[in-house]
């Protein structure tokens, strides 16, 4: 092998320029002292002790005792030994980690086990950005100061429904806010797309790993027994510090039937027009109408809620939301037009 394809093998090999010609010209020459080594190495009389350290420090090179002190190169092949050693350990650490953090892209999976706090913050705020009509979440606060911004500007667009573990003074950035000191599981709910579950510790290590697991529910009856343990189990037993006031803008586009329900009960929306978009629930047909609502209903503890619809033709629906079995039709999405 030619001396230049040594040096650049040393530098792949984590050498930089000065120090290869460094420890090349003490294998050659055997120990010098600085004073020599700067001048027959060519490296720069200002750099040969910074140069010398750093040898040291990466094992290359030994100091000996004596007067002067001369600059010992040590046995290439122990030297390369240890950094193989070393070399591995780090391999096999950073295999250990990486695999702790892995999560296989399987785009087909309804469920996804995510290990890694940085994944899950992710599919988190790509969660936010995607919703179209619908957030469900509830998180600590140390989580909302990361995502803060994102709801800021989602509010205006869609209906966000918060919990936040530990905070009282939160921010203005969703339709309701409810708190409570203790923590309960981290969740999100965007749409009737997509469902985040992770420990209420997930965030606090300070490792990269997720202490458990989290999941990414994609699951259409996963999905909505996550939503029904979010409003029926976590949501109820919030403080509820915050509700946005003020009129209806219209239209306006529900996929929660219990939303619309609230919206015509607290605004006496009865007799506005209505946009239905669905399936029969005994044919599974899918339907799509237009009429105005003459009622509604709400159950104690709105674990049923619906509303009876009335088209030109006079025809009359009872519409419910989310798995409806009890009704006429299961909605999608209304869109209120008042």
């Amino acid at each position: 092998m030619e001396e230049g394809e040594l040096k650049a093998l040393l530098k792949e090999l984590g050498l930089n320029k000065y120090e290869v010609n460094a420890y090349l010209t003490l294998i050659k020459q055997g120990p010098l002292t600085a004073g020599e080594l700067a001048s027959l190495s060519k490296v720069p009389q200002p750099r040969i002790y910074d140069v010398v350290r750093s040898l040291m420090s990466k094992g290359f090179v030994a100091i000996t005792s004596e007067r002067p002190k001369k600059i010992v190169p040590l046995d290439p092949e122990k030297v390369f030994d240890e950094m193989e050693k070393g070399y591995l350990k780090k391999v096999e650490l950073a295999k250990k980690e990486l695999k702790a953090m892995y999560t296989p892209h399987e785009s087909r999976r309804e469920v996804i086990v995510v290990k890694s706090k940085t994944t899950l913050e992710n599919y988190i705020k790509e969660a936010i950005k995607n919703a179209k009509y619908h957030l469900s979440l509830a998180i600590p606060s140390q989580l909302l100061e990361k995502v803060a911004p994102l709801l800021k500007t989602k509010s205006r667009e869609v209906t966000i429904d918060l919990f936040v573990y530990g905070e009282k003074e939160v921010p203005k950035i969703a339709d309701k806010i409810r708190v409570r000191e203790v923590e309960d599981p981290i969740i999100l709910i965007q749409d009737k797309a997509l469902g985040i579950y992770a420990p209420p510790e997930a965030f606090k290590s300070k490792e990269q790993t997720i202490k458990g697991y989290a999941l990414i529910i994609k699951d259409k009856n996963l999905l909505f027994m996550l939503d029904r343990y979010f409003y029926h189990a976590l949501w109820p037993t919030g403080e509820l510090i915050y509700k946005k006031k003020g009129k209806i803008k219209l239209p306006k586009s529900y996929i929660h039937i219990r939303s619309l329900v609230e919206d015509i009960r607290n605004h006496n929306l009865i007799g506005s027009e209505i946009e239905v978009h669905g399936k029969f629930v005994k044919t599974r047909e899918p339907v799509h109408l237009t009429g105005k609502i003459i009622d509604f209903f709400e159950s104690e503890g709105k674990v049923i809620s619906n509303i009876t619809v009335e088209t030109k033709d006079g025809k009359r629906y009872v519409v419910g939301g989310w798995n409806a079995s009890l009704e006429d039709i299961e909605a999608d999405l209304m869109i209120l037009k008042g």
